[in-house]
């Protein structure tokens, strides 16, 4: 206890605001907290171990290069496939009731093998195929609100973001070169599995590798990603994290938009991301539309904010095609039809929940929320209605982090 009473209060004293969060099934928003956490106490350890002296020197630039290349290039891959793997699959196949045999995890791939009874349905697995995609857009987009809350990007995360952010882009890419060269399909490959899962269930929309590959690349309308690759190169010269340009609305509302593709169980869905700086918090805004679906949603923390803490609101509503039904993995391994006229049906669905802390002292509190979700898709969330509930703990001031170089 004495320990890990050490480790907070050294921690809060170095760090910008980070969480570390359970909830059940470990999610990949506990995942991404709790990853992204350990990449800061890894920042902090270097920046306590080195100075800021001497930045400008040629062995100083190149002592960089090689540490951004050698070191955290590999650090970021790995947390990303962490996420991929344990924090995705691994999340899906727990939430369902099953048990995964074995992950693999290495900064140069990654696995999650499990084994599925004849039983579970063709909806589930197909939630299973993009849940590892789904993972890493959500580190995505925590790391994009840390940064927006900082106003700044620290260059030795960058490559975590590019590769979380475009891994949908990536990993379809190299499934259609291996096509081209005639490649055989490779067994576990994600975006496989998806095409094939997706047209037996839905054989009137069927997808193809050449489409999705085509839609994969608005995902580079993001200025996010063109600013961590400069971060990654800025902190190489420089030695210290990159202010990046927002668009200016106000004083103290400053706003950036990407579009982003995501896959789904019933279909890939296209977003129109809006993120906002009101007086330098972040506030999430997003419409999302596909052929079988539509939605939006919010997330903002600091509804209401005092000196005991914050209260904040997510919301998500949507329709969308059915995606569970009777037809089973039993019914596909057998050639048998696993279309089902319930899959041309539409359903609404939402999930809401507030989010609290509460400071403990002045830079350590309490995190939860909690919330309802109904039945339906929503990233990062249960398949079927449940109640929503994550705690944990903040530590770090949320004012923005120093600008120091090393």
């Amino acid at each position: 206890m004495r320990s890990l009473l050490f480790l907070l209060f050294f921690t809060a004293t170095a760090c910008a605001s980070q969480k570390i969060l359970y909830d059940r099934h470990f999610s990949p928003y506990a995942g991404s907290a709790d990853l992204l956490f350990a990449q800061e106490l890894l920042i902090w350890g270097e920046d306590a171990l080195f100075d800021g002296s001497g930045r400008d020197t040629t062995t100083k630039v190149w002592g960089r290069a090689a540490e951004q290349l050698l070191f955290w290039y590999n650090i970021n891959l790995l947390a990303s496939i962490t996420q991929h793997e344990i924090f995705g699959h691994g999340y899906r196949l727990r939430e369902l009731g099953v048990t995964p045999e074995k992950y693999q995890v290495t900064p140069w791939g990654g696995y999650t093998a499990f084994e599925v009874n004849d039983s579970f349905l063709m909806g589930e697995l197909l939630a299973v195929d993009v849940a590892g995609l789904e993972a890493e857009g959500v580190i995505a987009r925590d790391l994009k609100m840390q940064w927006i809350r900082r106003g700044e990007i620290d260059g030795r995360l960058g490559a975590l973001y590019t590769q979380a952010e475009q891994s949908l882009f990536w990993y379809t890419l190299i499934t259609q070169l291996g096509r081209l060269k005639g490649e055989e399909a490779l067994e576990g490959n994600d975006v496989e599995s998806y095409i094939a899962h997706h047209n037996a269930s839905y054989p009137d929309h069927a997808l193809t590798i050449g489409e999705l590959t085509r839609w994969s690349v608005f995902n580079w309308l993001d200025p996010m990603t063109f600013y961590a690759y400069f971060a990654f190169f800025y902190y190489i010269a420089e030695g210290k994290s990159w202010s990046f340009p927002m668009i200016p609305l106000g004083d103290d509302l400053h706003y950036l938009p990407n579009i982003r593709i995501a896959y789904a169980p019933y279909s890939p869905e296209a977003y129109l991301e809006n993120f906002f700086s009101i007086r330098g918090e972040p506030l999430y805004f997003y419409i999302k539309g596909g052929r079988k679906s539509f939605g939006v949603g919010v997330a903002y923390n600091r509804l209401i904010a005092g000196e005991r803490g914050e209260l904040g609101l997510r919301f998500d509503g949507w329709n969308q095609r059915v995606f569970l039904s009777s037809a089973t993995v039993g019914d596909f391994l057998d050639g048998e039809s696993v279309f089902r006229p319930v899959l041309e049906r539409r359903r609404w669905g939402a999930a809401a929940s507030l989010t609290m802390r509460l400071n403990l002292f002045s830079k350590v509190g309490l995190y939860s929320e909690l919330g309802w979700k109904t039945s339906g898709y929503l990233s990062g969330y249960g398949l079927k209605k449940e109640v929503v509930g994550r705690v944990g703990i903040t530590i770090g001031s949320p004012l923005k982090k120093k600008n120091e170089s090393r």
